[in-house]
């Protein structure tokens, strides 16, 4: 139960750390973002291993270099948020993002890819998935509607617009 508690609040914290970059992102830009995001971060971790946890040494070095790649990904995962929440919104970049989460998820169960122990796929896991991919595809196809009439999706980067905006006005 503790586990399940943790992986719901991990999806609000996904959420809100994906609002919070991408306002970050619509202030100084996706890449710059994602460099203050995982420089924060990297300072916070620092101060947790410094002050918290005893790192043993001995283990770095049968790491396989491949798992260091998960920064780089991070960085790529953040600025890529950072932009795509402005473009298509908070609900259907959650609905995609968990999509590509689940479906990469469940081949790296059934191949027990970086190291995993293989988890079968089973036919009622094949029907949970392709109800999701429906799911997905309800919540693609309704689109991105605004609540208020003569607003549109975020202006491009670099331009700023106001909320409620007509779209032909921009503002400074």
């Amino acid at each position: 139960m503790l586990y399940a508690l943790l992986a719901a609040a991990n999806g609000v914290l996904t959420v809100m750390s994906r609002m919070v970059n991408a306002a970050l992102g619509r202030s100084v830009g996706s890449l710059p973002g994602s460099m203050v995001n995982h420089l924060v971060g990297a300072l916070g971790a620092g101060v947790v291993v410094l002050f918290g946890w005893q790192a043993r040494l001995e283990a770095w070095a049968s790491v396989p270099w491949i798992y260091f790649v998960g920064g780089c990904l991070g960085v790529l995962v953040v600025a890529a948020s950072n932009y795509a929440v402005r473009a298509v919104g908070a609900t259907l970049f959650a609905v995609l993002l968990l999509l590509g989460q689940i479906l990469t998820s469940a081949l790296i169960d059934h191949f027990g890819w970086m190291g995993e122990i293989q988890i079968a796929m089973t036919p009622m896991k094949l029907l949970g998935l392709a109800l999701l991919f429906a799911g997905a595809l309800l919540v693609l196809a309704d689109g991105r509607r605004p609540v208020t009439p003569g607003t549109d999706a975020p202006a491009p980067e670099g331009s700023r617009r106001t909320h409620g905006a007509s779209a032909g006005s921009a503002a400074s």
